[in-house]
């Protein structure tokens, strides 16, 4: 039976309201339409993440909530396609029976854990929610809506939409709060690191613009060298008496000649950086479908050819450095004989 709350104003028009308990009302409130508390923990590690991988959080997360007093837990996954195509896994048992043999590569993984947890001082068990996702590269369409939304809340995500991966709790229950997102890194610091690329290769990618300024400032050393080399050597035996205007045509000639070496000197420089800029590593990487892989073997075979062109690139450097270095040798030598 409906009855009127106490100390309220009776409704009018024959209207009934139910009398509900304040510690009831309150837990009723949190649990259907309150704001818990949140705790964000970002990644910003590579991660190689295969299907076996999500199955073991999930066997951690299971373990973790059984010492605690829980009475539903609803584990949901969704997939995120290239092409803006999602796939949504909502129970447990249809994602760790699916059979990965998709073309298409994956691009999003977002794992949620939807529980009840039964807290003291509280008449209904109250809704925690832990939700893990990884990403390979932010869209556009996300920070499109993030601006168009001018909500500041929204605005705030872009750490966690732009990192490679994050995990968030929401939470009624602090003690369990830092105990899954402990669980969660240290489950993310235990997973493969992505070997796209080789470790020196990628050594050198970080390195790029260092190493194109030496190859380029190296061969316009050695061509300085030559050419000031060959200007001792002509003063000593194409020209028995030098003269002012001897060493004003020499100088003019020596230092319109930076112009084309420096070209050249620029352009080789160029296509060593080119080449390691093309070097492409992610710090997520996917190993679920039959595109994933596809695409993995892909990307390293796309690195060790890049790699070649490098190699390539730099060994015309030096065996240029080299032959001007023997040709200045020769004529320095030459010149005091």
């Amino acid at each position: 039976m409906n009855t009127i709350a106490s100390g309220a104003t009776p409704p009018s028009s024959g209207d009934l309201v139910a009398a509900v308990p304040k510690d009831q009302l309150r837990s009723l409130f949190y649990l259907f339409t309150g704001k818990p508390d949140s705790r964000i923990k970002i990644f910003n590690a590579p991660i190689c993440v295969a299907p076996e991988d999500v199955i073991e959080l999930n066997d951690f997360v299971v373990r973790k909530l059984a010492t605690h007093h829980i009475d539903l837990n609803i584990t949901s996954v969704k997939i995120g396609y290239d092409g803006s195509q999602f796939s949504e896994f909502s129970t447990w048992m249809e994602f760790s029976s699916h059979k990965w043999q998709e073309p298409e590569t994956i691009e999003e993984l977002v794992v949620k854990w939807d529980f009840l947890v039964n807290i003291q001082d509280y008449a209904a068990p109250q809704r925690h929610t832990l939700l893990l996702r990884i990403s390979r590269d932010i869209k556009p369409s996300q920070i499109f809506h993030m601006l168009g939304a001018g909500n500041a809340d929204e605005l705030d995500k872009i750490d966690e939409i732009a990192a490679p991966a994050f995990c968030r709790v929401d939470f009624i229950n602090a003690q369990l709060s830092k105990e899954l997102t402990n669980l969660v890194e240290d489950w993310y610091n235990g997973r493969k690191q992505p070997k796209l690329i080789n470790p020196i290769l990628y050594w050198l990618k970080k390195r790029r613009n260092g190493i194109a300024t030496i190859l380029d400032q190296w061969f316009l050393l050695s061509w300085a060298l030559l050419v000031a080399s060959f200007l001792y050597w002509g003063s000593a035996h194409l020209l028995k008496s030098p003269t002012v205007a001897h060493g004003a045509i020499a100088a003019f000639l020596a230092i319109y000649s930076l112009r084309p070496a420096g070209k050249i000197s620029h352009r080789l420089a160029a296509w060593a950086f080119k080449t390691l800029s093309e070097v492409e590593g992610s710090k997520v990487v996917f190993r679920f479908t039959s595109g994933d892989k596809k695409r993995i073997d892909a990307q390293e075979r796309d690195n060790r050819k890049q790699g070649g062109k490098f190699v390539v690139a730099s060994l015309w450097n030096l065996g240029l450095n080299i032959l001007a270095g023997v040709i200045y040798a020769y004529f320095f030598t030459s010149g005091t004989s």
